[in-house]
Formats: C-alpha cells, structure tokens, sequence
C-alpha cells in the first residue's frame, strides 16, 4: 500500500471521528440546555419557589377549610394559595403537615411525638371537596412590598431545616401561621387592630361551639382545659381558628406602601358549602343544664337502686357494686389523663385546673372496691364502707371548688363537670342515709312543733 493511500486513509478515518465528537458535544449541548431550561422553569413551578421578579404576577390567597371527621380536623384548617398567573401554576403554604410514628395519633399526641412542619406542594381542593367541607378562598388584594415579603418568609419557611416547629393547639397551628405571615406582610397592621380590643369569647367557648353535637368528646375537652382557657381574648388570639381569619379580613383595611388605604380582600369564592356536616355554631350551646340533669337521672337511678336492698337484697348488692365501678373506671381514667396532662405534659391550657381536686387518679380505687361490694367479700375491710367515702370525698371536694369559684383566683367554667359529678357522687356518698336515720327525729320535732301550735 503506497504512503499516499495511506494517508488518505487516515485523512477519513479522523474526519468520521471528529464528526462523531461533534455530534456527541451537540447533543451534550442541548441536553445542557434542556437541564437548564427545566431548573429555571418547571422547578419553581412545582415547589413555589419563584424569585421576587415579577411580583405582580403573583396573587395572594388565603383558604379557609371547614371541618372533617378526624378529631385533629374538627376545628377546621387554613392555607395560604400562591398563584402565578403567567406561569398558570398555584402552590400551597400549608401550616397543617404533620407525622406520627405509630398508627394512633391520640396516643403520640398525648406522648408528645407528634412532629408538625410547614411544607409546600399543589393544592388539594378536589379531595377537600370529596369530604364535603366547607371551603371559602379569600383573595386579597397585596401591595408589590407585602407580596415580597410573604414570598420570601413563606419560601424561607419550607426549607429543610426550618420547617419543622412545636405545635401548640391555641398559640401556633396552621391558623396562626397564616395568620402571622399575613401579618408580617402588611407591616404588622394587622396585628395592632386585633391584639388591643376584646374579643367575643373565650378560648373554651370557641372550642366548645365546633363540637356540640359531640356530648362525650364536649365533656372530657371541658374536664380537661384548665383555668387559662377561661380568660378574656382578643380577636387575634382568636384567629387561631381558620374561620376566624376568614371572619376579621373579609373587612379589614390597611395602608398600603403608597400610604392608601386599601381593602385586604378584593373577593370571596365559596368553593363548597357542606350538606350533610353539622353547622359550626356563633356561640356556644349552654350544655350544663343538659349534664345536670344525666347526673339527676343517675342519682335517681341510684335510690332507686336502694330501695332493692330489703327485698332483693343479691341483686341490689351485684348492681350496686357493677355501676360503680364502672362510674370508678369513667372518672378515674378521666383523672389520669388529667394528671398525666398536669404533671407529665408541658401543655399550659390543661394547668390550674381546679377539676384534679374531686375528679382524680384515686378514684380508680373504685373498681376493685365495686367488684368486692358485688361479689360479697371483705378481706378484713368494709368495701361499701369505703366506697361511701370516697364518693363523700369526691362530694365535698367539688362542692368546695364551686364555693371557690367566687374567688377570681379559682374560677374555672368547669359547670358541664361539677353538674354532673356532683348528684351522683352525692347519691352514693354517706349524706343520704344519715338524712334517713335523722327522719325519725325530724318526726319528732314536727309532732312537738304541732302540740306547741295547739
């Protein structure tokens, strides 16, 4: 093969393989390209995390959601929507995302491992819709400055290492989040025309009026929440319910960069109006005189148990002993996890709570004393003898704290509790049959009342 052929060869061979480089780096290129395009597009777009540039495409939404059957849902939920309407894409600021280790979130709750965050993703109003709670959307009507601000508070919030925070069921849930960011972006205008006025009800009433269809949930809540829940409130702590952001912004004003005054929201959309979930109530229902008259019922329920002592005396001492304990088993549970909330949690609205004094750990005490009563055995002790004590214990104690009450340092709104405790724990208590062994000297007293009339 001569030396010309040769270089020829070669010639061709280097030129397929620069041709072949060529395209390699070609398509390298656009696939660089195409990498870049996605960062700086679609990834904003899917996580909300837009720069400040272009602002004014940005609109402002605050979503008030209505309640759902789960216990942690009963009291509603609020979300910021962030749309961009070039981009036509919408994100959500959701306060409300929560993990729990085991499958019952009461237990964890209770525990303390309940870890909430504030995490962004696409909004859920379909499923929302599903459930059949109400949801109302509030557009507001931001300056370019206000915009800005909850922007970049609301990004900064999501990040990895700042989205987790402690929950607290009054001071800071999903409510108050987006309540504070609203806040933040308005320059704290909004803070200073609700934190310095009173508001309409106290933290225990807005509680109680989400569940009065709920007697027992209603009852063990009121048991539970302590003196501090009692206070006046301003409407900003009033917000910590979504309903009560939805209430205070659909009039409020405030001055905008330009110093105008500006209404917040510019329209109300009602997304959904729930048909088959009970209505949330303005006020509370007064529910002690409900309360009081199950514990008459018992009470009454209880003589009538007496009067089967003579004559069937068997049955009467197995039903006297069942019932009570299982009042013993009711209202010492109840007392446990109000100790354990007392002195084991670090939950401020379930301290001073005057309930502990007659409604507590000791009454479980109760139980095996029932089951002794019911069976017939003694073992040294007088178990009905003990029994009448400690229900004149729980007695006494509660009708203490009701004559402490008067005292601004002990008043608690605790009625739906002492209401119902307090009939039957008199009926089983020694009172009535002391009243009944003082029947023959009240005869006495009446016959010489009526000779002395004579």
């Amino acid at each position: 093969m001569s030396a010309t052929l040769w270089q020829e060869l070669l010639a061709a061979r280097n030129e397929v393989i620069n041709k072949m480089v060529l395209k390699k780096n070609i398509c390298l290129f656009r696939l660089t390209v195409f990498v870049l395009l996605i960062s700086i597009f679609l990834v904003p777009c899917l996580y909300g995390q837009t720069s400040a540039d272009g602002i004014d495409d940005h609109i402002f939404k605050i979503a008030v959601i209505g309640p759902s059957d789960e216990v942690f849902i009963w009291w509603g939920h609020a979300a910021l929507f962030v749309e961009h309407t070039r981009w036509k894409t919408s994100w959500t600021y959701d306060w409300g995302i929560f993990t729990y280790p085991s499958e019952s979130f009461v237990k964890d709750f209770i525990k303390g491992q309940v870890q909430y965050s504030v995490e962004s993703s696409s909004p859920d109003i379909q499923n929302y819709i599903k459930e059949d709670r109400d949801i109302i959307v509030y557009t507001l009507d931001l300056d370019k400055k206000a915009k800005e601000i909850m922007l970049s508070y609301a990004k900064n919030k999501v990040l990895p290492e700042n989205r987790n925070y402690d929950y607290h069921e009054f001071l800071d849930n999903c409510s108050t989040g987006v309540r504070d960011i609203l806040d933040l972006g308005l320059r704290g205008q909004f803070k200073a025309a609700f934190d310095n006025v009173p508001g309409r009800l106290t933290f225990r009433q807005h509680v109680k009026r989400f569940i009065w269809f709920r007697l027992f949930p209603e009852w063990l809540l009121d048991f539970l929440m302590g003196q501090d829940l009692d206070r006046q409130i301003t409407p900003w702590e009033e917000m910590f319910l979504p309903v009560e952001i939805g209430r205070n912004i659909v009039d409020f004003k405030y001055i905008d960069e330009f110093g105008k005054e500006r209404k917040l929201v510019s329209s109300v959309e009602i997304i959904n109006s729930s048909k088959t979930r009970q209505p949330i109530l303005n006020e509370p229902l007064d529910t002690k005189i409900f309360f009081f008259i199950a514990g008459l019922i018992i009470m009454a329920f209880v003589f009538f148990i007496r009067t089967l002592r003579k004559r069937y005396f068997r049955f009467y001492r197995i039903l006297w002993g069942i019932i009570q304990s299982i009042l013993g088993l009711f209202f010492g549970s109840a007392g446990c996890i109000l100790f354990w909330g007392l002195f084991l949690m670090n939950n401020d609205y379930i301290q001073q709570n005057i309930n502990i004094f007659f409604v507590n750990p000791l009454l479980l005490i109760i139980v095996p004393l029932g089951i002794l009563t019911a069976i017939n055995k003694s073992f040294r002790i007088n178990p009905d003898r003990i029994l009448r004590l400690l229900w004149t214990y729980v007695f006494a104690a509660g009708s203490v704290t009701e004559i402490l009450k008067v005292l601004p340092f002990f008043y608690q709104q605790n009625q739906n509790v002492s209401g119902f405790v307090l009939p039957i724990a008199f009926a089983f208590s020694i009172i009535p049959e002391n009243i009944y062994k003082l029947k023959p000297l009240f005869r006495k007293l009446r016959k010489r009342f009526s000779r002395g009339r004579r």
